[in-house]
């Protein structure tokens, strides 16, 4: 079992410009905040959501939710902060984490439209594969993107992972059943 709070995620170099953290209670608004900047950019990229998600009770439920799964190894959520006065610019996922022979978890994240196209999520990416290896002792990483997110393709090749293939329908992606190219990364890759 891992205790909230109890894994320390690597810190980038001084020259790089965000790390993570994992969520505190209190990051509720900013993050409501966030996805509020973000709703209308991300639509297409995510499952369909009503207003109800872009409440601070929703956004408390789902900080709560991860802390949750956090206790257990099973998911591990963290803000993508910039700066020391650690401005939330996004959030990323190591989410279904598989212990014994498999080791995996999947990489999901996002940026907040005004910080997009400046290397967070690159950098973030990074800094969970980072963390995934040398902290959670899992063996490999997954990720999938749909062929037409241009910036999240860059984001994973940029980061190191290498595509591994199609996956035909998916995932249920704001109502429709969208092919992503899959991409990895193992431990033995991992630099």
């Amino acid at each position: 079992m891992y205790e909230h709070h109890s894994h320390e995620v690597p810190q980038p170099a001084p020259s790089n410009s965000v790390h993570l953290r994992p969520f505190k209670r209190e990051d509720a608004e900013e993050l409501l905040k966030l996805r509020i900047a973000s709703r209308t950019q991300y639509e297409a990229f995510q499952p369909a959501r009503d207003d109800s998600y872009y409440t601070l009770s929703a956004q408390r439920e789902e900080i709560e939710e991860g802390l949750f799964a956090e206790e257990r190894g099973m998911d591990y959520t963290f803000g993508i902060f910039r700066g020391p006065q650690e401005e939330l610019v996004g959030r990323i996922r190591l989410s279904a984490v598989h212990r014994g022979v498999w080791l995996n978890a999947n990489v999901g994240y996002f940026v907040g439209t005004p910080y997009a196209g400046q290397g967070y999520a690159t950098e973030a990416v990074r800094l969970a594969a980072a963390f995934a290896f040398r902290e959670a002792g899992l063996h490999r990483l997954q990720a999938a993107v749909m062929p037409w997110n241009a910036a999240s393709l860059r984001v994973m090749e940029k980061a190191g992972f290498r595509r591994e293939g199609l996956a035909v329908r998916y995932l249920n992606i704001n109502g429709v059943w969208e092919d992503h190219v899959l991409f990895a990364m193992t431990a033995e890759e991992y630099q």
